[in-house]
């Protein structure tokens, strides 16, 4: 019996996949879901539950992103789910930036891949998260940049310099770019701008403050240049970010 087969025989033979989810929810730092075809949870372990603001995984199952994340962060996780149900293809690897269950501003590596039916055919996705500033070790191509990441993180209110952040890890500063960019696939100079852009997206949904002092707290030099560098990112301006997700 050739390998395909002991697995696909030891497979069939389970009573559940949930055997496996159980493993998910003793590893630290890592959030798994699965969603079906239409982008609806059908599993989430433990750690991912709490990330969605919810208590059991029942309170998640047959409910989408839109449900638990504001509608930038709900929007651009559809977006990737899509690109992997449609393709066939796997995201792996991928940092990005998001709140943590505490909501502060944290990184993160994602990883999603397609689910096949028996018959061949994609009927949903299956993915994990793990939280670059507590994954430790296993991390360690990341976390070399941690420093510069909370830095960046608990200062994203005030004028940062990149020689600040070479500083941190010891690098002169076009050593530090380069292997930022190695590591992240962005500059340190976009990184600044995500934080401050994701940080501002929080604010909007989450208080009533004007846009012009939100614009001022997370790092901006004034209310135009706010909204021109968040209608870059996130592909509206902040009023009608703030809008469509009271609305």
């Amino acid at each position: 019996m050739d390998s395909v087969s002991y697995k696909a025989g030891f497979l069939a033979r389970m009573h559940s996949p949930q055997q496996m989810q159980l493993l998910f929810n003793h590893l630290p730092d890592v959030y798994f879901f699965a969603k079906n075809r239409e982008g609806r949870f059908v599993m989430g372990n433990d750690h991912f539950v709490r990330q969605c603001g919810a208590t059991t995984e029942s309170d998640i199952i047959g409910k989408t992103d839109f449900d638990f994340f504001p509608l930038g962060r709900a929007e651009s996780y559809v977006q990737d789910d899509n690109y992997v149900m449609e393709t066939g293809e796997s995201i792996i690897d991928r940092v990005e930036l998001a709140p943590d269950p505490g909501n502060s501003i944290n990184w993160f590596i994602t990883c999603k891949v397609p689910v096949y039916s028996i018959g061949g055919e994609i009927i949903g996705l299956a993915g994990t998260a793990r939280d670059i500033t507590r994954a430790g070790l296993a991390l360690r191509p990341y976390t070399e940049m941690r420093a510069v990441l909370e830095f960046v993180r608990d200062n994203y209110s005030r004028p940062i310099e990149i020689k600040e952040l070479a500083a941190l890890v010891h690098l002169s500063i076009s050593q530090f770019e380069r292997r930022f960019r190695k590591v992240f696939q962005i500059s340190p100079l976009k990184h600044i701008m995500n934080v401050r852009i994701r940080a501002a997206s929080l604010r909007l949904t989450a208080s009533n403050d004007t846009i012009a002092t939100i614009a001022l707290d997370c790092g901006f030099y004034d209310h135009s240049h706010f909204t021109r560098n968040f209608r870059k990112i996130m592909g509206v301006s902040p009023k009608e970010y703030r809008k469509q997700y009271v609305s």
